[in-house]
């Protein structure tokens, strides 16, 4: 089954400005679903890949589970069995709304520029790809040492907003009949650590490009550097890609917004700049000279 228009469908690593992209994306006529977070991912396909995910028994810091599910031969066809068919049914309202879902029916009547974006995109794009085999795929990397410095930095207030509301309610908390509680103090261990969180940039970016080389022009990458230090000409491409024309007046005030001194943020401080130093070769290896 082909789809009317082909979905974007974004990947890449978390904190590597996938939402900065998307957000212009958006505002340029691309159809990115309804419910989007904070992050601008729509619920609806974040809960399809966190369906997925849970089918290996991965989670988005320790997915390499993935692989062996998507291995499983007995079970990967049922697997887009059903994904295709809650796309194309009334579970598709979460994402399309009334107005969409009654003219289009479902994803694989979509006659607009859309897609979407989740990280996860990343490990599960296989099975979408069976689905929408013409879909169009944009990575954005970042370099690796902002990103796990960034990824450390979040997962460190995570901590200290959970441990301070267990405090406040701890004694509520250690006699609840229904204990234990469902969140625990410290989630994404794997980043707490910027070596743990630059591993884990590596293979994202490895397995994003490794797709990207089957794409040919189905395939785009954005560097989140490049986007900063020219946006027009990398907003350009982008929009391009995606299907989108909004104008160079449009694109040119998208851009202005931008603040080119938020890359290579890791060079004002001292200890990220050791780490990179450490990290030289593997930074060369992924285009980080």
């Amino acid at each position: 089954m082909s789809a009317a228009t082909p979905p974007v469908i974004i990947i890449g690593m978390h904190r590597s400005g996938t939402s900065l992209l998307t957000r212009v994306l958006q505002q340029s006529g691309l159809f990115m679903g309804l419910g989007a977070s904070r992050n601008e991912e729509a619920a609806f396909t974040n809960a399809v890949n966190a369906w997925i995910f849970r089918q290996a028994s991965a989670t988005w810091d320790r997915p390499a589970s993935m692989d062996e599910l998507l291995a499983d031969d007995a079970v990967r066809p049922w697997l887009t069995d059903y994904i295709e068919g809650i796309v194309n049914g009334p579970a598709a309202l979460r994402f399309l709304g009334a107005r969409r879902w009654l003219r289009s029916r479902g994803f694989h009547g979509l006659a607009e520029p859309w897609g979407w974006k989740d990280p996860r995109n990343t490990w599960t794009l296989p099975l979408w790809r069976e689905l929408f085999p013409e879909a169009r795929v944009l990575h954005i990397v970042r370099h690796g040492v902002d990103v796990a410095a960034s990824l450390r930095a979040r997962r460190e207030r995570e901590v200290v907003d959970r441990v301070a509301r267990y405090r406040r309610h701890r004694r509520l908390h250690r006699a609840n009949p229904l204990a234990p509680k469902r969140r625990g103090f410290g989630p994404q261990a794997p980043v707490r650590t910027l070596a743990g969180g630059f591993e884990l940039w590596e293979r994202y970016v490895e397995r994003s490009r490794a797709h990207l080389a089957t794409l040919g022009e189905n395939g785009l990458e954005v560097a989140y550097e490049d986007l900063l230090a020219a946006p027009v000409r990398e907003l350009e491409r982008a929009l391009a890609f995606c299907g989108c024309h909004p104008g160079t007046a449009a694109i040119a005030q998208a851009a202005a917004r931008f603040d080119a001194s938020r890359a290579h943020a890791w060079r004002g401080d001292a200890e990220l700049v050791a780490f990179a130093e450490e990290m030289t070769g593997r930074l060369a290896a992924q285009g980080y000279a």
